[in-house]
């Protein structure tokens, strides 16, 4: 078997065959932009990548011919403090796109399915929730109770008999069918790298 490999770097992807020494395909990013992060799912390779002043877009290619297929602002589909972790499930990926929100989007042409919220918000208020795929139910659990998502329509309504039963409170982690391992620490570099860089730019000056 060829050792072939994804690799990033600033303005493009590459898909590189070791063995030949080819490029296979090469796809370009937005001007100034690096991977900062790479996953992959069936044919699709999904890609975050941002500039230096912190501009940072979500792409998606086909891993075989290296085709974009769609692309968003990364604020666009994440709110604050939100990091895109995408469970797959079919042809299309579940994305928590703010506190209590998710987001239902086509894997091959980028089309927003729906986005829906798990609860009304309120004032003053401050849950949030996390989902997961177990089995084939799609989850949502905040460290007060647990909803089950309807899978074609968004719709959700809290597990009563799951809320009872099992205690979340203070999960701190977690993994279900359908997300990548890969996506899971890629969400949590993100992060860490977000929390380095604000952390540098308010420390004092020496």
């Amino acid at each position: 078997m060829d050792k072939i490999g994804i690799f990033g770097k600033k303005n493009s992807i590459v898909k590189y065959n070791l063995d030949s020494h080819q490029s296979l395909w090469i796809a370009d990013l937005p001007h100034g932009q690096s991977p900062k992060a790479i996953a992959q799912y069936e044919d699709f390779l999904l890609v975050i990548h941002q500039n230096w002043a912190g501009t940072k877009n979500i792409s998606c290619f086909s891993e075989s011919s290296g085709n974009l297929l769609w692309r968003y602002r990364y604020d666009f589909l994440c709110g604050w403090h939100i990091y895109f972790q995408p469970i797959f499930i079919g042809k299309n990926l579940f994305f928590k796109s703010g506190a209590v929100d998710f987001t239902k989007l086509c894997c091959k042409t980028g089309r927003i399915i729906f986005k829906k919220s798990l609860k009304k918000k309120k004032l003053f208020t401050f849950e949030k929730f996390e989902i997961i795929y177990l089995g084939e139910s799609l989850i949502a659990f905040s460290n007060k109770e647990i909803r089950k998502i309807d899978i074609e329509s968004g719709q959700s309504e809290i597990d009563h008999e799951l809320t009872k039963k099992f205690n979340v409170n203070g999960v701190t982690a977690y993994l279900g069918n359908g997300v990548s391992f890969v996506s899971s620490i890629s969400s949590l570099n993100q992060q860490l790298e977000d929390e380095a860089a604000a952390s540098s730019t308010s420390a004092p000056a020496g």
